[in-house]
C-alpha cells in the first residue's frame, strides 16, 4: 500500500470507532496481523520459498503455526508463529 492507499483505508476504518476501546482493539488487531506477517515473510527467506510454491527438495515442506505470547504496550496477546517442519527457523530477535 502507498501513501495515499493506507490514508484512505485509516479514514474508513475511523468511520467505525467510536470510543477509546475501538481504537486500542483495532491498534491491537493490526500489531498482531503485521507481527504475524513478517515473521511469515521472515520463514519465506529463511526457507528460500513461499508457503504455497514448490519447497524444490527441501525437507521442509509443510508449514505449521505455533502458538506465542507477545507483550505489548497494548498488553499481553497471542500471535500464531509459522514454523517449517523438519526446519531450523528461529525468528530473529527484535
Amino acid at each position: 500500500m502507498n501513501q495515499k492507499e493506507l490514508l484512505a483505508f485509516a479514514k474508513e476504518a475511523s468511520k467505525i470507532m467510536k470510543t477509546e476501546k475501538d481504537l486500542s482493539n483495532f491498534s491491537r488487531m493490526l500489531k498482531k496481523v503485521t507481527v504475524e506477517a513478517a515473521l511469515v515473510v521472515e520463514l519465506d527467506d529463511h526457507l528460500g520459498y513461499d508457503k504455497h510454491q514448490s519447497s524444490k527438495g527441501s525437507k521442509s515442506r509443510k508449514r505449521a503455526t505455533q502458538s506465542k505470547t507477545l507483550y505489548t504496550d497494548y498488553g499481553v496477546m497471542g500471535i500464531d508463529v509459522p514454523r517449517g517442519r523438519d526446519s531450523s527457523f528461529e525468528p530473529a530477535a527484535g
